[in-house]
C-alpha cells in the first residue's frame, strides 16, 4: 500500500484503537428540533465505568463514542482491579446501565464505536494481549458478539453503520490486502472489490452508508491512486474522480439523497478542498482559496468537516449549507476547534482546545448564534457525538486524568428513557 492509500477510515479506526482513553469524533447523527439556546436545559449525566463508581474504582475511565435516538450508548471503560491498558466495550441504557460486552479471542482490549436506531452495536477488539491485529464486531440481540473480517483476514474495523444496522469498513483478507466491506444480518460480511478489479494489490475501505444502502469510501484505481467512490447493489463500485487538478480524493459521508461529501486534491499544490457530489451536478468544490479543508459528514442539508490555513497546523470546524455557504466554527481568541458531529436540524456539536483543556460545546447551523459550551465538570470535556435528544463523550474533574462517560440531554428526559431493548424488528 502506498502512502497515498492510507484511508481516513483506518486514520480514525487506529486513532480510537490506541491504549489510552482518548478522544473518538464518531459521525453517528439522526433528526431532532434542538436548537443551541436550549444548551442550559441539558443535564450532563455521569454513566460510570464498568469498574464502580469513583469511590470503589477511583481509576477507571470510561469514553461514550456514539449513542441512537433512543438514548442506547456505546463506548469502552477501564475494569476494576486491572491494568491501566485493559478496557472494554460497552452498551449502557437507563434500564441496565453499562454492560460489559467483553473481548475478542484472547485480547484485552475492544470498544463500542457505533450503533444503529435498533440497537445493533459495532466496534472492534485486539485478538491477543500484544495488540497485534484487531477485528470489527458486531452484536445484536439474537448473535451476541460476532467477529467480522474477510476470510483469513488479521485487520479489520467499522466505520459507520446505517440506521438498519447495516455496518461497513475495511478488512484485509488471506488473498488481498484492505478491502471495503458491507455486513448486513441477511448476508453476513461481503467484501465489495475496488476500483481496479483487476489488481491484486488495489486498495479500498468503505467510510459511510446512508439508510438505503449508498456507501462511500476510497479506493486505488488503475492508475493506483486513491479515488472517492460510491458503492451501490445494481452499479457496484463507481468512481467519483477527483477536483480539478486534483490527483486524490476520498468519500466520508453520504445521506438519504444520495449527496456525498468528502475531500480531494486541487490543482494547487498542497492544498485540498473538502467537496458535495450528486448525480446532478458532480463534484463541487465548497473549500476556501488558501486554506485546507476535508468534507467529514452529511446529515440532511447540513455538511461539517475541518478548515485551516494552508500551511498552518491553526483547525477549525466549519458548516456549510448550499443556501448560506461555509461557515467557519471559530473561537474569538481563534484556538483549535472541531466539529465531531451534526444532526439534521443542524445542531452541531464538537470541541475546543483553550490552552490545554478540551471543552465540549454546541451550536447551531440553522440559526447561528453564538458556540455555547455544555454542562461539565470543571476539567476538559469532549462531545463526540450527537443523535435525536441525545449528546454522548466524557467529562473530567479539574486537574483529574480520570475522565468519564457522559451523557447530555435535555431536563424533559431527564427521567425518561425511550426504548428498552436492542435490534428488535
Amino acid at each position: 500500500m502506498t502512502d497515498n492509500s492510507v484511508l481516513q477510515a483506518r486514520a480514525r479506526f487506529w486513532k480510537v484503537a490506541g491504549v489510552s482513553i482518548a478522544a473518538l469524533f464518531v459521525l453517528s447523527t439522526a433528526g431532532t428540533n434542538l436548537n443551541a439556546r436550549h444548551e442550559e436545559t441539558f443535564v450532563a449525566n455521569d454513566l460510570g465505568t464498568l469498574g464502580g463508581d469513583r469511590v470503589t474504582c477511583p481509576q477507571c475511565v470510561s469514553e461514550a463514542f456514539a449513542v441512537n435516538d433512543k438514548g442506547r450508548v456505546v463506548g469502552r471503560s477501564m475494569i476494576k482491579d486491572e491494568p491501566a491498558d485493559v478496557f472494554h466495550a460497552f452498551v449502557w441504557s437507563a434500564d441496565t446501565g453499562m454492560v460489559d460486552l467483553g473481548t475478542l479471542q484472547k485480547g484485552t482490549q475492544s470498544t463500542a464505536s457505533l450503533i444503529s436506531h435498533n440497537g445493533v452495536v459495532a466496534g472492534f477488539g485486539f485478538l491477543d494481549e500484544n495488540n497485534d491485529a484487531a477485528h470489527a464486531f458486531v452484536r445484536t440481540h439474537a448473535t451476541g458478539v460476532v467477529e467480522l473480517a474477510l476470510p483469513g483476514g488479521c485487520h479489520s474495523g467499522p466505520s459507520a453503520i446505517n440506521a438498519k444496522g447495516d455496518v461497513v469498513g475495511f478488512s484485509d483478507s488471506a488473498t488481498n490486502p484492505t478491502h471495503a466491506f458491507l455486513w448486513t444480518r441477511e448476508h453476513g460480511i461481503v467484501d465489495l472489490g475496488t476500483l481496479f478489479p483487476a489488481s491484486a494489490t488495489a486498495t479500498s475501505t468503505a467510510n459511510a452508508i446512508s439508510d438505503n444502502g449508498i456507501v462511500v469510501g476510497q479506493s486505488t484505481n488503475k492508475d493506483n491512486l486513491p479515488h472517492a467512490f460510491m458503492w451501490t447493489h445494481h452499479e457496484g463500485m463507481v468512481d467519483l474522480g477527483t477536483l480539478p487538478g486534483g490527483l486524490n480524493s476520498t468519500a466520508n459521508g453520504v445521506n438519504n439523497d444520495g449527496v456525498i461529501v468528502g475531500t480531494s486534491d486541487t490543482a494547487t499544490i498542497g492544498e485540498s478542498h473538502a467537496f458535495v457530489w450528486t448525480r446532478r451536478t458532480g463534484m463541487v468544490d465548497i473549500g476556501k482559496d488558501g486554506f485546507t479543508s476535508f468534507g467529514e459528514q452529511i446529515n440532511g442539508r447540513f455538511v461539517i468537516g475541518q478548515l485551516s490555513p494552508t500551511g498552518s497546523i491553526t483547525k477549525h470546524g466549519f458548516a456549510w449549507t448550499r443556501k448560506s455557504g461555509l461557515f467557519e466554527i471559530a473561537r474569538p481568541d481563534g484556538g483549535f476547534s472541531r466539529a465531531s458531529a451534526v444532526n439534521d436540524a443542524g445542531v452541531v456539536v464538537g470541541n475546543f482546545l483553550i490552552g490545554d483543556i478540551v471543552r465540549a460545546f454546541m451550536w447551531s447551523a440553522s440559526s447561528g448564534g453564538p458556540v455555547v459550551p455544555l454542562e461539565s465538570d470543571d476539567g476538559s470535556s469532549q462531545a463526540n457525538a450527537i443523535n435525536g435528544d441525545f449528546i454522548v463523550g466524557s467529562s473530567c474533574e479539574a486537574g483529574d486524568a480520570v475522565c468519564r462517560a457522559r451523557l447530555w440531554k435535555p431536563s424533559s428526559h431527564s427521567r425518561h428513557q425511550q426504548g428498552d431493548d436492542d435490534d428488535q424488528d
